[in-house]
């Protein structure tokens, strides 16, 4: 387990830096997929073994594709032999043939992205049956169905490939892939993903960096406004350290959060000033360039702040955290492209509401932001109550998972309220009934853990890094009640507890909790290893209380901030 510093070097922030970085963290991807599908790591999925694989192959693509030129000729050399095997259905190596919503169509659009845009490096390098295998089976992927969501890119981004080779497509096929995506579209640029989806880091790295990409391939604009008005917004995401507030499903995709930035200056998009896309894009490499986020032998692992399988859904592999590639689309802007040459502008303390998101953030004096939410969970995905339904979530301090298990200690309510029955087993807020947001950043969300329970929970953050919850507890049952703060580090905590308040340091981050109301204890909650995002082992500060049947008001502050 190491740091990309350690294994690659310091990361160089200009052009020739990245194109640098990208071929650094694709080559290991590269080299172990080239050995063929039993050199592949057995990794928890819902995707056969041969999917798996072929994400290693082919997510590196997205970067390479970007940094064409600068990549070494072995590496092309290698990626072109381990595809022209994968697509050919004679051969062990063969990817396979496509059913309705088949994973394989994502990575197909991998495919036809590097082949739109880097057609030389990879095409020229195929022997005629392999080319003809490859337009075969791509012409497949290209008529395949899709899941309801953000895949309907995918066929419009294997089209481009098709085109690119000269191979014939029916275009009415990604045209009504196109008109589905734009009925997803919740205004403001915000996209819901699919029927039932929610607003996440799938708005910056899927629908609008695939929008902006399309663009660039072949004019057609009818997405890069929204991507503009989205942008916009999406600054609010980003502290002034670098890190991208934790939020959503696929976070084992990292720095993929950053790929909006890049694809602005792909397409010559300025959303905001080039001075604020560089320093965006620029300061969230770096931040994860120090984060201890791959495996003994230089690949990216799976997990977020450290390699953690407990962090990823069901559809996760080990090839899959290569997404993180789409980071580097920038690279297609030219050195002389503003992104490249601006300097990079920070951003400084303020408040952004988006309804559409149901989220506030708001980035304090420290450059620290802090989500409010009220969207609700997400019964699909693996841990989806945790990623998309607590109260707040936190750049500097991360959020947890919950896991099986009596106590506080498995609940790890970090940023959250928990309500339980007998003080062993917790629940937190799923569903939303409700959620509102007024002109000053105040967020309301009404909730029922139980039929015969309801909260409404007042959220606000400030500038100084506190934020408060107040919450109208309405119950017909007795219950316990446990609300915590924000984790730190478990490794050389310092801790101070007093009736309604308790405070704990630890590498330089403080965490605090505060009652108002006089009617909870404060106490420290060690969470089980390996719930948190970004630290193996925790401590979280708590308020807990009880509650029999009737009204009650709880009203707390929480703080997070650097010593």
């Amino acid at each position: 387990m190491t740091t990309p510093s350690r294994a690659f070097g310091p990361l160089d922030q200009t052009r020739t830096g990245w194109q640098a970085a990208a071929t650094a963290l694709a080559r290991p991807a590269v080299d172990l997929a080239s050995r063929g599908p039993d050199a592949m790591p057995v990794t928890m999925s819902n995707h056969s073994h041969a999917e798996n694989w072929f994400e290693l192959l082919t997510r590196p693509l997205w970067g390479l594709a970007a940094a064409a030129d600068a990549v070494p000729d072995d590496l092309w050399d290698a990626l072109a032999a381990a595809l022209a095997r994968a697509l050919d259905p004679a051969d062990d190596w063969y990817a396979g043939d496509f059913g309705d919503a088949d994973q394989r169509c994502v990575e197909a659009a991998a495919v036809g992205w590097a082949l739109a845009t880097a057609r030389e490096h990879l095409w020229d390098r195929f022997a005629p049956k392999a080319k003809d295998d490859t337009v075969a089976w791509l012409s497949q992927a290209y008529k395949t169905g899709v899941v309801d969501n953000n895949w309907h890119y995918f066929p419009v981004m294997v089209g481009h490939g098709l085109d690119a080779v000269g191979a014939y497509r029916d275009p009415s096929v990604a045209a009504a892939h196109l008109d589905r995506i734009g009925e997803f579209h919740l205004g403001g640029g915000v996209f819901k993903d699919g029927p039932q989806g929610r607003v996440d880091y799938y708005n910056p790295f899927a629908f609008h960096t695939y929008a902006l990409l399309h663009y660039r391939i072949c004019g057609d604009d009818r997405f890069v406004d929204p991507a503009a008005d989205f942008a916009r917004t999406f600054r609010s995401w980003f502290a002034a350290d670098g890190a991208a507030v934790p939020y959503g499903r696929s976070m084992g995709y990292r720095f993929a959060q950053g790929s909006l930035w890049g694809a602005l200056a792909a397409a010559d998009v300025e959303a905001v000033p080039w001075g604020e896309a560089a320093g965006f894009s620029r300061r969230l490499l770096a931040w994860w360039w120090d984060k201890p986020i791959l495996t003994p032998d230089d690949r990216l692992s799976i997990g977020y702040g450290y390699p953690n399988d407990l962090a990823a859904e069901q559809y996760l592999t080990a090839g899959s955290p290569w997404w993180a590639a789409k980071a580097f689309t920038g690279l297609l802007a030219g050195a002389d492209h503003p992104f490249w040459t601006a300097e990079p502008e920070a951003p400084g303390p303020g408040t952004d509401a988006n309804p559409a998101a149901q989220a506030v953030h708001v980035r304090d004096a420290g450059g620290h932001v802090t989500r409010l939410n009220g969207q609700s969970w997400r019964s699909k995905m693996r841990g989806g109550k945790d990623t998309y339904a607590r109260l707040a979530y936190s750049s500097l301090a991360g959020f947890s998972h919950a896991v099986d298990g009596p106590g506080l200690e498995a609940a790890a309510p970090d940023g959250t309220l928990v309500l339980s029955e007998d003080g062993v087993h917790w629940r937190g807020r799923e569903d939303a009934v409700s959620c509102a947001i007024d002109w000053s950043g105040v967020l309301t969300t009404v909730w029922r853990p139980w039929e015969d329970v309801t909260v409404t929970s007042e959220l606000q953050a400030f500038e100084d890094g506190w934020h408060t919850r107040a919450h109208v507890i309405e119950t017909a049952r007795r219950l316990h009640t446990g609300e915590g703060g924000w984790c730190v580090p478990r490794d050389g905590n310092e801790a101070a507890v007093a009736n309604d308040r308790v405070a704990v340091v630890s590498r330089g981050v403080r965490s605090e909790a505060l009652d108002d109301g006089g009617n909870r204890e404060a106490a420290l909650v060690w969470p089980m290893p390996g719930t948190h995002m970004y630290w193996p082992a925790t401590v979280l500060p708590v308020l807990t209380g009880v509650l029999e049947p009737g009204r009650h008001v709880y009203r707390a502050r929480f703080y997070a901030g650097r010593e």
